[in-house]
C-alpha cells in the first residue's frame, strides 16, 4: 500500500500512469499520514508486522537500495 501526498491530484495520476506500480495507492493531499507516522523525508517505505510493529523503515529512493530493501522484506515473510 502506498499513501500519495500530492496536493494537486494530477501530479498523483500522473506518476500511476508513468510506474503503473502493482500495489494500492492511497491520496492524502492534507498529509495526515505523513504526519502520524513522522516521516522525514519523501518518499519514506515501511515495513509493519501483522501486529503493528515496525521491521523497517527507509527513507529516499535509490536502485542501489533495493536489494537490501527486499532482504528486509524476505526476512520478515520467514519470520
Amino acid at each position: 500500500v502506498a499513501i500519495n501526498v500530492d496536493k494537486d491530484r494530477g501530479d498523483a495520476r500522473q506518476f500511476i500512469s508513468h510506474f503503473s506500480p502493482p500495489f494500492l495507492i492511497g491520496y492524502d493531499p492534507r498529509g495526515k499520514t505523513a504526519e502520524a507516522f513522522h516521516v522525514e523525508g519523501m518518499p519514506s517505505s515501511f515495513l509493519i508486522s501483522p501486529n503493528g510493529t515496525l521491521l523497517y523503515s527507509h527513507v529516499g529512493f535509490d536502485l542501489k537500495d533495493a536489494a537490501k530493501i527486499e532482504a528486509q522484506i524476505q526476512r520478515a515473510l520467514s519470520q
